[in-house]
Formats: structure tokens, sequence, C-alpha cells
């Protein structure tokens, strides 16, 4: 085997390692941290894949969201991701170490739009700031009661954010329901014009052929 070849297999082994690593800990938040779990519930839900792509260094990964964890890969999955995601590995460290907004407005992502802007909020809550602020909590049993008041200051601008958006969609529905109203004046307006239109055009008419009759 050649030095070369040894070097792949070093490096795949170390991704390998890492992408275990990964799997472990992301899994583990994902089943005791309340605020990921709720924020991750679609992912779960709709079973969804993530390619991660990174081109400085040049690499890519796959992330599954599953009932049993949030799986890590280096193997291309059966299904076609849902979404690719494209940054440096400084950005992609930046964004899960540091929680850095900067350079989780540079990473590309390809996919659905809706799925898009809940992936960039997953990200926030999956970084490393954000889990410390509530690590306390994963290894307590709490009640229902407890459940709900827990991670209250990491809940907030969730609910913030849902209420926004809902304040967001009543607007729209307003505008919506005044642009029918004025194209249903609109169209009445025009029903109108139409109406008087046809009655001097039917006058005229009757006026030429009246002074038609006279002059013959």
């Amino acid at each position: 085997m050649s030095e070369s070849q040894q070097q792949q297999g070093h490096t795949r082994l170390l991704l390998n390692i890492v992408m275990l690593v990964l799997e472990t800990f992301y899994s583990f938040v994902l089943k005791h941290d309340r605020v990921v779990r709720l924020q991750a519930k679609k992912f779960v839900e709709q079973q969804i894949t993530i390619k991660m792509n990174s081109y400085i260094p040049y690499f890519d990964f796959y992330i599954q969201f599953t009932d049993k964890g949030i799986l890590f890969d280096l193997q291309a999955p059966e299904k076609e991701p849902d979404l690719k995601v494209s940054s440096t590995l400084v950005d992609i460290i930046q964004i899960f170490g540091f929680a850095n907004r900067r350079s989780l407005k540079k990473m590309r992502i390809e996919g659905d739009q809706t799925l898009k802007d809940e992936f960039r909020d997953l990200a926030l809550h999956l970084s490393t700031p954000k889990l410390l602020s509530d690590w306390k909590n994963w290894l307590t049993t709490a009640s229902e009661d407890q459940d709900t008041k827990a991670s209250r200051k990491r809940i907030v601008p969730l609910l913030e954010k849902i209420d926004l958006q809902r304040s967001k969609i009543n607007t729209l529905q307003v505008e919506v329901k005044q642009y029918k109203n004025r194209i249903r004046r609109m169209q009445t307006n025009q029903k109108r014009i139409n109406i008087a239109f046809g009655i001097v055009s039917v006058l005229f008419v009757a006026l030429i052929v009246y002074n038609l009759l006279i002059i013959y």
C-alpha cells in the first residue's frame, strides 16, 4: 500500500470516528433537550435527510433525522437528500461551535424554502452556546408542569417567532380580503359602465335610424 493510500485510509478512519462521536452526541441531545426536540419534531416526523458539503477542505457527509436519533454517515443514503448544504469547514465550526450568525448567513442551502428556514433555526439550537444554556435539564426527569416551564429563555424566542409569523399571515389574509373587495368593486363598476355604454349605443343607433326615417 502506497503512502498516499495509507494517508487516505487514516483520513477516512478519522472522519468515521468524528461521525460516530457527532451521532452519539446529537442523538443524546435530541433525546434530552426539550427545545431541540420541539424544533426538530418536523425533521424527525418526515425523516429529513441533509447533505452537508464542505468545499474548503472538500468532503461530504450526510445527516438523517430518525426516531432513533440523528444519524451521521459518510455514505450517501438511498433516499435523495431533502436539503443540500454547502459551506467551509471553518464556517460549519463557527455555526455549531459558537452560534455565529454571520457564518450561518453565508451557508448555501438548496431545497424547500420553509425547510431551509427551519434548518437555520435548528442549526442555532444545536450550537454549543445554546445547548450549554440548558444542559442542567438534560439529566432530570421533569414533570409535565416542570417540562413546560423549563428552558423558558430558549423557548420564548421560538414562540415569539411563531407569533410573528402568525401576525404576518393574518396581515396577508386581511390584504387578500381587501384586494378581493377592491376587485369586486371594480367588476361592479365595469358592469355598470358596460350597461351604460350599451344603453348609449342603443340610443345613438335609434337616433341615427330616426333621422334617416325623417330624411327619407
